[in-house]
């Protein structure tokens, strides 16, 4: 009956649906209104960059004019229509030209999403630890309760001093309270993730998928996706405007009118062509270009080697917390087989004190907590490291 009542307790538990990292992801509210807000921008953008590049609209001129002299007079009418004319393909070089400045701007913002990616992967992780830790901690307070229980009944039977129990029963109660503030604590993290999400706060995360802690790291080296592919698309926006002015005639402007005079019709046609040899002004747009293009590259390689400087010591970093971590994996196994057998063992035969053997398990609970802290460390450099190097 007993065995029923724990299977039935554990039913939710076992149908509720487990929470993969990769389900957190695609249903973060937060990546999924960013990218709609980053798409919707960059609908903006190439709404504003077809405005600007359209041709001027048809011009309409209208005067009447009053005749006065003596020979003749009466009103005169004139109007006229007037329009610009790009000459070639020059529309769609600057149609071009701005949208790859417009792609090099969108592609920058998924930088955000990439952070905002990494950062939930890291809370998921950091919450999985904690969750594992928690339960072990469980596992140590319930062995603990079952000692003092075991003391308690020697205390009956005059088996221990008073003092011996007190010393255990504080212990027992302070392993409680660090229990129920990782519990919150637990709680507190599963909330915060379930909160990015659309999913009921009853849900349970897998945390059968965290990355495994490993010295070799899965970053490419001197690649930077997001930063390389815009800083080409601007590079190359600079090429497509240089071609605007490779022309010495780009733009005509032709008109038509007419003219109602007292005694006579006329109609004009007429061209206006812009002579831009007369003019230094494309020789000036042109440097600009070519002067921009060459801040460009030195933009790019002072953020590409401060990106990649972030990179190596970041790498240094989580090797060196990984080193940390497999040290003190080894010091908790020597720990728990070799010191820890013979202080329970002198203690289980009398020859050392209970303040002995309270201060040896202290001091396992100790190591294993800093073991949590460096794997914590582990993850939050390593998640750093890949949005600095835009893996997402």
């Amino acid at each position: 009956m007993r065995n029923l009542l724990l299977l039935i307790g554990f039913m939710p538990l076992s149908y509720a649906q487990s929470i993969t990292l990769e389900e957190l992801l695609n249903n973060t509210t937060q990546v999924e209104k960013m990218q709609r807000a980053i798409e919707m921008q960059s609908m903006a953008m190439e709404s504003q960059n077809l405005a600007d590049s359209q041709l001027e609209p048809l011009t309409y001129n209208q005067s009447l004019s009053r005749s006065t002299s003596t020979a003749l007079s009466g009103f005169e009418h004139e109007f006229g229509f007037s329009k610009e004319l790009k000459l070639g393909n020059l529309q769609e070089i600057e149609q071009r030209q701005r949208r790859l400045n417009n792609e090099a701007s969108t592609l920058e913002q998924k930088q955000y999403i990439v952070e905002l990616k990494n950062r939930v992967k890291n809370s998921y992780h950091q919450y999985c630890l904690n969750r594992d830790y928690k339960e072990t901690f469980q596992n140590k307070v319930t062995q603990f309760n079952e000692l003092y229980s075991k003391k308690e009944k020697a205390y009956k039977e005059d088996e221990i001093a008073k003092t011996e129990l007190l010393q255990i029963e504080l212990e027992k109660n302070r392993l409680e309270n660090e229990l129920a503030r990782f519990n919150q604590q637990v709680e507190d993290e599963k909330d915060a993730l379930l909160t990015l999400t659309n999913f009921d706060n009853r849900e349970q995360f897998s945390c059968q998928d965290l990355l495994p802690l490993t010295l070799n790291i899965d970053i490419e080296s001197s690649s930077f996706p997001i930063t390389e592919e815009a800083y080409s698309k601007r590079i190359e926006s600079t090429q497509v405007g240089l071609k605007r002015y490779e022309n010495k005639i780009d733009t005509i402007e032709v008109s038509a009118g007419y003219l109602r005079e007292l005694e006579r019709d006329v109609y004009t046609i007429g061209i206006s062509i812009p002579l831009n040899s007369s003019s230094r002004q494309q020789e000036y747009e042109r440097a600009s270009l070519m002067h921009h293009s060459s801040a460009l590259t030195l933009q790019n390689e002072t953020l590409v080697l401060a990106k990649e400087q972030q990179r190596k010591a970041l790498i240094r970093e989580v090797k060196r917390t990984y080193q940390a971590v497999t040290a003190q994996e080894e010091t908790i196994n020597s720990f728990k087989s070799r010191l820890l057998p013979l202080v329970e063992k002198s203690y289980k035969y009398g020859e050392s004190s209970v303040v002995e053997y309270l201060l040896s398990q202290q001091q396992l609970n100790q190591l294993q907590e800093q073991l949590l802290e460096k794997k914590r460390g582990y993850y939050e450099k390593l998640f750093t490291l890949y949005t600095i190097s835009e893996k997402k």
